[in-house]
């Protein structure tokens, strides 16, 4: 009985050994094959089915239609989103309304003003379903600490009876505070929210890289943790977020403090395909604006991942006695070259 025990066991494990074997086999013949995914690039691999993020891309140069300049009352337009059917702006500093833009024309329908708001230096507005997201994250000498981003609920704000909330935080690696002007890299404008969570897109004012960092998107004193480093090689002044389609763009400028006038070329780098909250892991691709081109572009967004609407904020300066000056401006620049494949065969509800 004993010797007819152990022979069952020993075919038990043979089976049970054989269908590993087979489950193996049949894993392998399903294998992943890591490498470039996407067809316009220069090095797309049509083997590959995981993107692993290599993707390498040819200069791009866009061009930006201006749809008009902005009305004064929006100088210091430095965010961009839409909403409500429509395109809405923000002044970074010492107001408390939110302005509708046509953008047909870049006049302003209409003003919708917040009663109590305080606004330090909110530099971007980013939004969920029931939310808005106002950031006073700008931090251009490094030292504040009071760094925060109020979360209005969208229906009260349309009821004019506004519910704010606060969500306070500081930066994980950040033990210096001394104010220095236009050197930290601890300047934030831009973010994007996600189903849980908040992501912060630095601003580097002297390594020109983006470092993204998140939190909650819940009221309360968070710690803001860092993730992963990009060198976008310019500053990068605001992003907007297509969830369906698992795609980011921001924008923002080059910048060289020693030749400030001689900055200030815009650009568009995409961020998509990528793994959730990796944003870095998919595919990266930098759009420049034509080299004569050149404006503070602080805010974009988009109602369809193709058609991107930009605000440039009145800029003003005197550099070695010339002086130059921009009116704050609404562009518009048509994607589709860059994106319409995309969109249509890999993005919406992948």
């Amino acid at each position: 009985m004993k010797k007819c025990i152990c022979n069952y066991l020993s075919f038990v494990q043979t089976l049970f050994l054989f269908t590993c074997l087979l489950m193996a086999c049949a894993s392998c013949s399903h294998a992943q094959i890591c490498g470039c995914t996407d067809p316009a690039a220069s090095n797309y691999d049509p083997k590959a089915n995981t993107n692993d993020g290599s993707c390498k891309y040819a200069p791009a140069k866009i061009r930006a239609t201006e749809i008009g300049k902005l009305d004064t009352l929006v100088n210091g337009s430095s965010s961009l989103f839409y909403w409500n059917n429509g395109y809405w702006t923000y002044n970074d500093h010492n107001d408390g309304c939110l302005y509708i833009i046509d953008s047909t024309n870049a006049s302003t329908l209409g003003t919708l003003c917040i009663k109590g708001i305080r606004n330090l230096d909110t530099e971007d507005i980013a939004q969920d379903e029931q939310y808005l997201y106002f950031g006073d994250v700008g931090n251009n000498g490094g030292h504040r600490k009071d760094l925060n981003i109020l979360r209005i609920s969208k229906k009260s704000l349309l009821g004019k009876v506004p519910k704010i909330d606060t969500i306070r935080f500081s930066y994980e690696d950040q033990t210096d505070f001394t104010a220095s002007s236009r050197t930290t890299d601890f300047d934030c404008e831009a973010f994007i929210v996600t189903d849980d969570s908040i992501y912060l897109f630095t601003k580097q004012w002297t390594s020109l890289q983006t470092t993204v960092y998140s939190l909650p998107k819940t009221p309360g004193t968070h710690i803001a943790h860092r993730r992963e480093t990009y060198d976008v090689k310019g500053l990068i002044t605001g992003a907007t977020y297509m969830p369906d389609y698992h795609l980011i763009a921001l924008c923002g400028y080059d910048y060289d403090k020693d030749h400030i006038l001689s900055s200030l070329h815009p650009f568009i780098v995409l961020l998509y395909d990528f793994q959730d909250g990796f944003f870095f892991s998919g595919n990266k691709r930098r759009l420049d604006f034509g080299s004569g081109v050149k404006a503070q572009i602080e805010g974009t967004a988009t109602s369809n991942a193709l058609d991107f609407y930009l605000t440039c904020e009145h800029f003003h300066a005197t550099y070695m006695g010339f002086t130059y000056d921009s009116p704050a401006q609404l562009w518009r620049v048509d994607l589709r070259k860059y994106l319409m494949l995309y969109i249509n065969g890999n993005g919406k509800d992948k």
